[in-house]
């Protein structure tokens, strides 16, 4: 009982430490800006529930479990490996390939 217990608990710190940080800064649920350290993506299709962010021209701009994205005038938005990857930013979200800035293609939560 206490291995599988054991085990049970290093799955959670190991699951824990692989998430990313939601914060005002990215990632976070806004209807507006003034909810965002910066900016906020409008909630609709693209980002259900709304998305803070931060504007960025390249990867160096972002926090380091995000990438810059060639979107809304370049974007931090949070990488991925799979769909399920997105899964703590809740209902609507999935990885897919964007385009990053200034170039090349990276994998990223955005809305289904």
């Amino acid at each position: 009982m206490r291995r599988v217990l054991a085990a049970s608990a290093l799955l959670l710190i190991a699951t824990a430490c692989g998430e990313h940080d939601v914060s005002r800064m990215i990632g976070a649920r806004c209807d507006d800006s003034d909810e965002c350290d910066e900016r906020c993506l409008q909630p609709g299709n693209d980002y259900p529930g709304g998305f803070c962010t931060l504007v960025c021209d390249d990867d160096r701009d972002c926090p380091g479990d995000a990438v810059c994205v060639d979107e809304e005038g370049g974007v931090c938005l949070f990488t991925c490996e799979r769909t399920t990857s997105c899964d703590f930013l809740g209902a609507g979200w999935t990885c897919v390939v964007r385009n990053g800035q200034p170039d090349g293609t990276v994998m990223v939560c955005r809305g289904a």
